[in-house]
């Protein structure tokens, strides 16, 4: 039945984000935390430059 046991979650090898893959899922999910948990930098309009 399972009632006791570890429930175990599957982590892809590709990151559903930007499509890398990974050799590890352990990779994959420090990829996700590392790369895409902060919010993006936003670039200011006609100068090039990063608020």
């Amino acid at each position: 039945m399972g009632l006791f046991g570890k429930s175990k979650t599957t982590t892809s090898l590709v990151c559903k984000i930007c499509g890398m893959k990974f050799s590890d899922p352990e990779r994959t999910v420090k990829h996700m935390v590392k790369a895409h948990s902060k919010p993006q930098k936003k670039q200011r309009v006609g100068t090039g430059k990063y608020a």
